[in-house]
């Protein structure tokens, strides 16, 4: 793909993070959100790339898949030294449109990918929507404090988000 074009050049210049999976916007919304594997682990070792990323959709109906997915991937990718980005965007049927950004499940989406093994997280900047759990909302009234709560989510802040 496109990081295979420049990866010759950047190689060791930029830390390079190979992308595993990908979705399209052609994809029907009325669907189950899912990823499809696009590349691999050997194929981020032979461009040069210091780490790999993967999305997972966790409220996807293919939200196991995805994770089985992530958890071979992590620890292929770990076996061989790379760092590992996931990406997780909670979405599904059994998430309102507006929690996903719910600062309850941005965090548990958080946990759910340090749990798979993550070195580096990236979620959505959560609202302080609460979709399911209750939290006392002084908490989580500005960004910061609603970051880290995301962060304390991901064991104490021992993962990068």
């Amino acid at each position: 793909g496109m990081i295979e074009a420049g990866a010759s050049t950047y190689a060791g210049m930029l830390p390079l993070i190979l992308k595993l999976n990908s979705s399209n916007s052609l994809h029907s919304k009325n669907l189950t959100s899912d990823q499809a594997i696009t590349s691999s682990v050997k194929d981020a070792l032979r461009l040069g790339c210091l780490a790999v990323g993967f999305t997972i959709y966790p409220g996807s109906a293919k939200c196991f898949d995805m994770m089985e997915e992530a958890r071979e991937i992590v620890a292929e990718a770990k076996s061989y030294g790379l760092a590992v980005v996931l990406w997780s965007y909670p979405r599904g049927e059994g998430i309102s449109k507006e929690g996903e950004t719910a600062v309850d499940v941005i965090a548990y989406a958080a946990h759910m990918a340090a749990l798979l093994g993550a070195n580096i997280i990236k979620v959505k900047l959560p609202t302080k929507y609460l979709e399911r759990e209750k939290i006392e909302t002084e908490n989580i009234e500005s960004l910061p404090k609603r970051i880290e709560y995301v962060k304390r989510s991901c064991f104490a802040g021992k993962r990068i988000v």
